[in-house]
């Protein structure tokens, strides 16, 4: 647990390890006359490569998706003149898929890390998606559509054509989907079958924990919102809190989920579920950038990228201090006071 992958204020990506609090540039700084900086970053599943995508505001600015190496710690260029504001890699660790705006609107694209072969998958707004776990599959949200294609951009089979409001599909042990119609959740089976999992009052964010498990939703009551956690087996609900919900990340085992909550002048709360305690952390004031792209969407970050450290023992967010700095405030679980300040973060997760 002793890496942070940070953007820092500059627009650069780099590591920074924790326990040393040592910074390690992951290829080269990018210059000033470059007039781009690094907008979004992520780690492989199995930590074999990073991938950050350089975009400008300038016309002559440089955009690309870069990767970097981790055996031979060299970095190049997967994919040129593109503006990719997300990444997220299969669980197999061979693609990279990448959201950018195009002509024709939003295009999600995956790349072959290893040949840089590249497929455009779909084409539209609203768009997210969720890899299956043997990395054959995307399952994919599409305007008002929920979609299979396979990484070559194929689609096999629509699954509804009436979305509901939700974010991403995901993905069930055994190639179930589980999507939003309305203010139902439901699970389509890979022979069509559908089964209501949350037969109403869904608000439609949703994530399931890591073993398919347990769903977590955020039920609709009126103007409010309870956070409720679903057994999927016994399909019995357990109401978690009644506070404004704001995100929700599962432990990588499993056993917690920490709740972000809004306590009012911008500042928010994480609330640790552990099935019968309930642990509050000081609150903090997040950066706009990452309450803007990781909380808004979080649904779909949880699925790629990390604020839970990989032994479930921390919690990272960026924020920002009482001086106006950006940084990296990490909490650790057990000792709910005891807080590190890693500065010069804009964005910031667990590699």
């Amino acid at each position: 647990m002793r890496y942070l992958l940070v953007i820092n204020t500059a627009g650069n990506v780099m590591l920074a390890d924790v326990g040393n609090d040592i910074r390690m540039p992951i290829g080269a700084p990018l210059a000033a006359n470059q007039r781009s900086r690094v907008s979004t970053a992520v780690w492989s599943a199995q930590g074999r490569w990073t991938a950050w995508s350089v975009d400008s505001t300038d016309l002559d600015g440089v955009r690309e998706v870069r990767t970097h190496d981790e055996e031979s710690d060299r970095a190049s260029v997967l994919v040129q003149s593109v503006s990719a504001f997300y990444l997220c890699p299969s669980p197999c660790g061979r693609w990279l898929s990448h959201l950018s705006p195009g002509p024709l609107g939003l295009e999600l694209a995956v790349s072959n890390v290893t040949t840089g072969e590249i497929h455009i998958v779909e084409r539209g707004q609203p768009m997210f998606w969720s890899w299956a776990p043997g990395a054959t599959q995307l399952a994919v949200h599409v305007e008002n559509r929920v979609l299979i294609c396979d990484s070559a951009g194929r689609s096999t089979r629509v699954l509804t054509d009436d979305a509901g409001p939700f974010v991403t599909p995901w993905w069930l042990p055994g190639g179930s989907v589980v999507y939003a119609v309305g203010d139902r959740i439901v699970a389509a089976g890979p022979d069509d079958a559908v089964t209501t999992l949350v037969a109403r009052g869904s608000s439609g964010r949703f994530s399931l924990d890591p073993e398919g498990q347990r769903l977590a939703y955020i039920a609709s009551t009126g103007s409010d919102g309870t956070l409720v956690v679903l057994d999927l087996l016994s399909l019995a609900p357990t109401e978690v809190t009644s506070a404004p919900v704001v995100a929700f990340f599962w432990s990588p085992d499993g056993r917690r989920l920490a709740a972000l909550t809004a306590t009012g002048d911008g500042l928010v709360q994480w609330l640790i579920v552990d099935g019968s305690d309930t642990l509050r952390l000081p609150p903090f004031r997040p950066t706009r950038s990452w309450a803007g792209s990781v909380l808004s969407f979080f649904e779909q970050y949880a699925q790629s990228h990390n604020v839970w450290s990989s032994d479930a023992t921390a919690l990272v967010a960026s924020a920002i201090d009482d001086e106006g700095h950006s940084g990296a405030l990490v909490h650790t679980i057990d000792s709910p006071d005891n807080t590190q300040w890693i500065p010069d973060a804009e964005l910031v997760w667990w590699a």
